[in-house]
């Protein structure tokens, strides 16, 4: 066995030539059994015969493909080598009196002998505005829904509520649906179509216009008209009732408008927090307010903190990653892509048009990706051996039994997850988090501007690393761990 790179070992052995030929006798028989040969029953041609019909390489292939895996088993084993993906097959070259020699390429996991020092380094974080932003701007929200309109002596802006009377004619035809009195309309919305929403703008009270403008695509496919005859939409009218690229007709709208009405925004004071959200005070609500969000803003920002700090450590690795390996993890994703079209409905050809992209470039993404995949997986494993991280079967069980009860039958959930391998899969998703939550916690986030911001863990987190009174656990060594290697993976989706 000599290195052939990288994280690559080439295994070279020989098969006798008695060992050879007994496999092609196999070979013979089975191939016998898939060709009509005259004179013989399925299974029973002789091996002449079956050469002479599919040739001697033929069944020397199908003799080295038996031969070969059962082989390298067995050397693999000896060794204590675990491939990654399906060892391949470089050479065959005879040897003497009929023997074969053999060499196959073994892809073996990088791993990192110890964990780059990334304690005290910068890296750069999107933060999220302050919790008193997002209150603000909701109590903005409460106000301007609860705040009465009343009218003013000036041009329709945007925003305001114009009451209108208003006709629609699709050709010859007026549209009943659209004949309004005394609508009140909110003039951005574009409820009815944003063409209309400009024509409207900078018009004032008693003002007529027409306006030309698609009919709106809530409306329906058969439209109510006057004479009661209709236009479809779908039916024999379809080529008449589109323009010539294809789009439906512009319609006419004919609209006087009545009164322009603004909100009248109420003053931000404890009396309106009293009445319109039952609140002693406006600081109550705002502090009611912040102490929801709060919680929620911080795991948000945690979790920002941890996948863009795993991303940047990882992109710096200097890792050559074997040639196949990064393939391998390429065709995973590229499964769990096409899965994810499916349960959407779109083909691989619709979502690159969508983008403006090409194969090509998809394809240079996608293996980005796979090489950032790649590489944070083997930090983590690194994270993981150097500093001793483990999930004890007790953190486990809590895990699971808090699955149980948010479960509609916590019963058939703990016997599913008891008869299946689920449990070692969550408890290495627990692992995962916990080593990403070691790599966040050793850096200095800094803002787009460079300047250092505090960003501090959940309980839950701070939890993982502080000292319990019962430090001994039940997990034993994290190694293994992480196994299920790229395609060997039981559930890509």
């Amino acid at each position: 066995m000599a290195d052939a790179g990288p994280y690559e070992k080439m295994v070279s052995f020989e098969i006798s030539s008695s060992d050879l030929d007994q496999a092609m006798n196999r070979a013979s028989r089975q191939i016998s059994r898939q060709v009509n040969i005259a004179g013989f029953r399925p299974g029973k041609a002789p091996r002449r015969l079956v050469e002479n019909q599919v040739g001697f390489e033929r069944i020397r292939a199908d003799a080295l493909e038996e031969l070969v895996p059962h082989r390298v088993g067995e050397i693999l084993s000896e060794t204590e080598i675990a491939p990654v993906v399906p060892p391949l097959l470089e050479s065959v070259t005879d040897g003497a009196n009929g023997s074969v020699r053999v060499e196959v390429r073994v892809t073996t996991w990088p791993r990192l002998e110890s964990v780059p020092d990334y304690r005290g380094r910068t890296v750069k974080v999107r933060t999220l505005p302050p919790v008193s932003v997002e209150v603000e701007s909701r109590i903005q929200e409460l106000r301007q829904m609860y705040a009465p309109l009343q009218t003013v002596d000036r041009a329709a802006e945007e925003g305001d509520f114009v009451v209108i009377d208003m006709t629609a004619w699709d050709g010859e035809h007026s549209v009943e649906s659209l004949a309004l009195d005394g609508f009140s309309y909110e003039v951005g919305s574009e409820t009815l179509n944003a063409r209309i929403d400009e024509g409207l703008l900078g018009h004032e009270s008693g003002d007529e216009i027409s306006i030309s403008a698609p009919l709106p695509e809530w409306l329906s496919s058969q439209a109510d008209t006057a004479d009661g005859g209709g236009l479809s939409e779908a039916g024999e009218d379809s080529e008449a009732s589109e323009g010539s690229d294809g789009e439906p007709p512009d319609a006419l709208y004919r609209i006087r408008i009545v009164e322009v009405q603004a909100r009248s925004l109420p003053d931000l004071d404890d009396a309106w927090a009293s009445e319109y959200t039952g609140h002693d005070s406006l600081e109550d609500l705002r502090q009611e307010m912040g102490g929801e969000l709060e919680p929620k803003f911080m795991e948000t920002q945690w979790s920002l903190l941890t996948t863009e700090t795993l991303a940047e450590l990882a992109s710096d690795l200097e890792l050559d990653l074997p040639e196949r390996l990064e393939s391998a993890q390429m065709e995973l994703q590229f499964r769990r892509h096409l899965s994810f079209l499916e349960r959407l409905e779109i083909d691989h050809t619709t979502y690159l048009k969508g983008l403006e992209i090409t194969n090509e470039q998809f394809l240079e993404e996608l293996r980005a990706q796979a090489v950032t995949s790649l590489k944070s997986r083997i930090l983590i494993e690194a994270v993981v051996d150097s500093e001793d991280l483990v999930v004890d079967d007790a953190e486990l069980a809590q895990t699971l039994e808090e699955g149980a009860r948010e479960s509609e039958d916590p019963e058939a959930f703990l016997q599913h997850m008891e008869e299946s391998d689920h449990p070692e899969r969550i408890r290495s998703d627990m692992l995962i988090a916990r080593a990403q939550a070691f790599l966040a916690m050793q850096i200095q986030p800094v803002d787009d501007e460079g300047q250092p911001v505090e960003i501090e863990p959940p309980s839950w987190v701070r939890a993982w690393f502080e000292p319990t009174e019962n430090p001994e656990t039940e997990g034993g060594s994290a190694e293994a761990v992480y196994e299920a290697e790229v395609i060997n993976d039981p559930d890509p989706d």
